[in-house]
């Protein structure tokens, strides 16, 4: 991992060090849009690869969502982005992004909402440069509490890999993570050694949130009763549940092109005769797999929805309807896969 190499420099920064190594690892040159709200990581990150502009790595460019989600706390995040970007010499992008009202009735949620709309607007931000890289200040912290999220409301090997380093955000376009093997103390730590400020987001103490309890409440907990390398431990799980999908991603594909009967953008038919004839875990990440392919919510698809869909391969006159108002019915042989209005969960 790019984390565990050594800095080229006794002086520079652990951060920058890792960044620059993780940028060489993935491949990274030229335009890089980095996302940046204010908050401590991504405050860090703009910084880390504004030093490496400067010796000719890359080229940077800032993008700030304003979702409006906080009032005038969100409004200070942009002026604090846009004073931090003038400050350091970058370009900056800027997109108000309000957030649907009927986020949580369509079954997507706010939080959902709003990731949907900040990666389309920094794939829109990219394309408009002619970047060919994203760039966001994930950590192993947020790794951690993302497995952890995610083993809590059930999940499967897919789930357990967390956030990958690299994935696709837009055909042209990569979305990258070079700050994932590191610590939020490392950048703290960082921020302090070069005298930086930074916004905090007072939503992040908000108990009502789940991700929220799990990093204020129960990883402490668990540091303390139990491991306290905890987070390190769950990234070393996501890291090997990582290597187990990609082993997997072959024989997945093979039964997805036998499975399925017709398809478009909105609809899905798919054989079960087929499904049937191999195992339950891979029934499941099919499902997950056509899911992802459609750019269906997968957020709220928890490891009892799958299953759900799941049984129908058995169950020859079922229906359900599946968070963000995805419809999978049993008619025959065929299990038919919909995108259309949220309805309540309900069998038929």
């Amino acid at each position: 991992m790019a984390g565990s190499q050594p800095p080229s420099d006794p002086s520079e920064p652990t951060l920058v060090s890792v960044v620059a190594a993780s940028l060489a690892s993935l491949g990274v040159s030229g335009p890089v849009v980095v996302g940046v709200s204010g908050g401590p990581d991504s405050t860090a990150l703009a910084r880390a690869l504004k030093t490496l502009e400067q010796r000719g790595r890359v080229r940077v460019i800032v993008a700030h969502a304003n979702h409006r989600l906080r009032g005038a706390e969100s409004d200070a995040d942009e002026a604090f982005t846009r004073a931090l970007a003038e400050r350091l010499g970058l370009p900056l992008l800027y997109g108000s992004l309000p957030v649907p009202r009927d986020a949580n009735e369509r079954g997507e949620g706010i939080e959902a909402a709003a990731r949907r709309q900040r990666q389309q607007f920094f794939a829109d931000t990219a394309r408009e440069t002619g970047a060919r890289w994203v760039a966001t200040a994930h950590t192993a912290d947020d790794q951690a509490e993302t497995v952890l999220h995610r083993i809590i409301r059930g999940t499967g090997v897919a789930g357990l890999s967390g956030i990958p380093h690299r994935r696709e955000l837009v055909p042209g376009v990569q979305l990258i993570r070079p700050m994932l093997s590191l610590r939020r103390s490392d950048v703290i730590r960082y921020l302090a050694q070069i005298g930086q400020d930074f916004r905090e987001d007072s939503s992040n103490r908000d108990l009502a949130f789940t991700r929220n309890r799990l990093r204020n409440e129960l990883l402490p907990y668990l540091r303390e009763h139990f491991n306290p390398s905890v987070e390190h431990a769950v990234c070393r799980l996501a890291a090997l549940a990582g290597d187990a999908r990609r082993a997997l991603a072959r024989p997945v594909r093979m039964l997805q092109r036998r499975a399925i009967m017709e398809e478009t953008a909105d609809r899905v038919v798919l054989d079960t005769a087929v499904l049937r004839s191999t195992s339950r875990f891979l029934v499941c990440e099919v499902l997950r797999r056509v899911w992802a392919e459609r750019g269906w919510p997968l957020q709220e698809l928890g490891l009892d929805a799958l299953e759900r869909v799941a049984d129908l391969v058995h169950n020859e006159s079922a229906a359900w309807d599946m968070p963000g108002g995805v419809r999978a019915e049993r008619r025959g042989r065929e299990l038919i896969l919909r995108r259309g209005e949220a309805q309540n969960q309900r069998e038929t």
